[in-house]
């Protein structure tokens, strides 16, 4: 198999991480990376024993495909060229700091006929692919996603830094067009939003709740999943996920618990999740998300085919947390009152640091 000639531009913490899978891959090179800051460029570049190069621009002509983990706010600066260049793109999420920058990396795929693939990394979650798999026509969706502050991305808020992520997974389930947002929110550090809650209602009926925060003491990732057939629970750290389901009498209408004699009941309180709704809990098998994720952006290249996470998924994603913002109520942590000095309004451009 010919090895991809493959470059990461952002030196940071998760373009060293790219760097370093890609540098083990049997099936690919890795031929350069790209930072402006010498430092950066020339620690992941020994690491690995490639090229070190400040510009996009020197890539062109040495690679077939390239990582995009700049700050979040030069992808469109970055992408476009290099699409341009005739150079396949794995764009970290968010795909774009707004709106018309994402829909202009969507347009430019297209045009020049690249493989686009954005790096939502919690679809390539083995314990959210084992949960999706179990339910049909969600209903209503719950996202847990907190973290202790990292003093990193400071120039975003949470709802691109965190929330974005389950959005992405809830457009994933296909649920129609968005129909309403709520949308409240904390800024306690001094700049956007640290904490934020949202409800999105969609055409389909499914509702999602959101919550995500920076600020919490631990870190946790859960979602759950209501359908009309099964309950399923997933911890994304755990890997765990957990299904409750109906009995054929629970699915014939035939079990009443008003009916069970009361002499009976603490035995049948025992029984509950195995003879009325059955619990079948897994856990599943691990695996690196960030490398499950380069396997399908290099087979979706070599297959001609459109990537688990296309462009115009990460795309929708930035439309739905535009969406949030503009409905955002956020207030001061600790004093009280509104808070729109210190959180974004719709017209500021938000980004994420490398």
């Amino acid at each position: 198999m010919k090895r991809m000639r493959m470059a990461v531009v952002g030196c940071g913490h998760l373009g060293a991480i790219h760097a370093r899978l890609l540098a083990m891959r049997p099936d690919a090179e890795l031929v350069a990376v790209v930072d402006p800051l010498a430092e950066s460029r020339d620690r992941v570049a020994t690491a690995h024993g490639c090229r070190a190069v400040a510009e996009p621009r020197d890539l062109v002509g040495i690679v077939d495909a390239a990582v995009v983990a700049a700050p979040t706010g030069l992808h469109t600066g970055v992408s476009l060229p290099l699409l341009e260049a005739g150079i396949d793109l794995l764009v970290e999420k968010p795909i774009a700091a707004g709106v018309e920058d994402a829909r202009a990396i969507v347009i430019a795929g297209r045009r020049h006929g690249r493989t686009v693939a954005v790096g939502h990394v919690e679809r390539f979650n083995p314990a959210w692919q084992a949960a999706a798999a179990r339910v049909a026509d969600a209903t209503v969706v719950e996202a847990v996603r907190t973290a202790p502050f990292t003093f990193r991305s400071l120039d975003v808020g949470v709802v691109h830094d965190l929330m974005i992520h389950d959005i992405d997974l809830v457009l994933s389930l296909d649920p129609g067009r968005l129909e309403r947002v709520e949308a409240r929110g904390i800024a306690a550090t001094g700049g956007f939003e640290d904490a934020a809650r949202a409800r999105l209602v969609f055409s389909s009926g499914l509702v999602a709740d959101l919550t995500a925060s920076r600020i919490s003491p631990a870190a946790r990732r859960t979602v759950s999943i209501w359908s009309d057939a099964a309950l399923v629970h997933c911890d994304l750290t755990a890997k765990t996920v957990e299904t409750v389901s109906a009995s054929a009498g629970v699915r014939s209408g035939s079990f009443s618990a008003a009916a069970v004699p009361p002499g009976d009941r603490g035995a049948m309180k025992d029984r509950f999740f195995t003879d009325i709704l059955p619990l079948e809990t897994v856990t599943v098998a691990d695996a690196n998300a960030i490398a499950c994720e380069h396997d399908d952006f290099l087979a979706a290249i070599r297959e001609r085919r459109a990537p688990l996470v296309t462009a115009a998924a990460g795309a929708a994603a930035v439309e739905i947390a535009a969406r949030v913002l503009d409905a955002l109520e956020c207030t001061r942590f600790g004093r009280g009152g509104s808070a729109t000095s210190a959180a974004p309004t719709p017209t500021v451009q938000h980004r994420k640091a490398g």
